[in-house]
């Protein structure tokens, strides 16, 4: 929806405005919670669109109905992240397989056609997200991060039907009119020892598709060393970040406190790199040790209660945080479901938590 809604309009009023806006050390919030800026004084700072990304990530197994996305666009949603997948079995197999015709509704190019249209119907834009798949749902071991080759004829293998694989969702990125495209997903032994492909990828989909790009790095090893961040529109980060030491439920002021360090080195790549920072994905469990892991995920018959206070306890503390960071362009919440695919206690969703709460109140402030 890049050509349908106004951000490329907010975001030259927001280069016009960097100019003039002051850096405050503290900022009071209506918590009651300060709220430090990490913008160095000194520097010129990066200001993101004035129009943040608030997206939730949208999983459906089958059609949904009209009150899934009624219920997202009343929270204040305002984009949908769909994620689309191609698949490799191996990490050194150089191969990808694409099912454009998925059965899993939200992962095929009918499906995404559709919830972009419904979407734009309710004033929501789309962010499409395509990752590659390693192997089963589990994979024995196997990480992208790992994902690479020891002969230069299977790198070439592999990037020619990666940049197959991505050029198709370049050219759907740009018929439904999607906001942002994520031109690849945690794949850091590629985008290290391959960034002449990443450059060129790039240049390609740029010539298909007229929105804004950018590359999802994982925070842990690998954002910070990303070598193209200066070919995209945002750097792009999976911030699953510790933010507690302990495995108990955290208060808000301790989580506020754990982005300290985080938030240091992301507005230090920001100033580097001249550019704003997506939060690609980011999530919570209802369960007390996701502060601690909050990557960890819900393992079968985990035998654990649900802590739904632990959950919207990060969530506010996010807020918190970045709400009014000038170099922060938003963030992709992971993941709502339609209410016909059932309840997830103990799952990253939000819906119909507390933390569902949490969200509306985040976004409306930030409006």
């Amino acid at each position: 929806m890049h050509h349908r809604l106004p951000l490329v309009t907010w975001l030259l009023l927001g280069v016009l405005l960097s100019t003039v806006v002051a850096c405050t050390a503290e900022q009071s919030l209506p918590s009651g919670l300060p709220l430090v800026s990490v913008v160095a004084p000194a520097a010129a700072p990066v200001v993101a669109d004035s129009a943040r990304y608030w997206s939730m990530t949208f999983d459906a197994r089958r059609p949904h109905e009209p009150e899934d996305l009624d219920r997202l666009a009343a929270l204040g949603t305002t984009h949908l992240t769909l994620i689309p997948f191609g698949f490799q079995e191996h990490i050194d197999t150089p191969a990808i397989r694409m099912n454009t015709d998925a059965r899993w509704y939200s992962e095929s190019d009918d499906g995404i056609r559709q919830i972009s249209l419904e979407a734009e119907e309710r004033g929501m834009g789309l962010i499409l997200k395509p990752h590659v798949w390693i192997g089963r749902y589990d994979a024995g071991g196997q990480t992208r991060a790992d994902l690479g080759f020891e002969s230069e004829d299977d790198w070439t293998s592999w990037e020619a039907d990666y940049r197959r694989f991505m050029l198709h969702y370049a050219t759907l990125a740009q018929e439904v009119g999607a906001d942002v495209l994520v031109v690849g997903t945690e794949l850091a032994r590629a985008a290290r020892e391959r960034p002449a492909f990443w450059r060129a990828l790039i240049a390609d989909v740029r010539a298909r598709y007229d929105g804004k790009l950018t590359y999802a790095g994982n925070w842990h090893d690998e954002y910070a060393d990303v070598p193209f961040w200066d070919a995209l529109d945002y750097i792009g980060v999976q911030a699953y970040f510790p933010l507690t030491n302990s495995p108990g439920p955290p208060a808000v002021r301790e989580a506020v406190a754990g982005w300290d360090r985080h938030a240091e080195a992301l507005h230090d790549l920001a100033m580097e790199m001249d550019r704003p920072v997506l939060f690609t994905e980011i999530g919570y469990r209802s369960v007390s040790y996701a502060g601690q892991r909050p990557w960890a995920w819900p393992q079968r018959d985990e035998p654990v209660p649900p802590d739904e206070a632990a959950q919207a306890a990060l969530y506010q503390a996010f807020f918190e945080r970045f709400a009014e960071v000038p170099w922060f362009a938003g963030a992709v919440f992971w993941k709502w479901h339609p209410a016909a695919e059932g309840d997830r206690p103990l799952a990253f969703t939000p819906q119909g938590k507390a933390a569902e709460d949490v969200l509306r109140s985040g976004f409306q402030r930030t409006r």
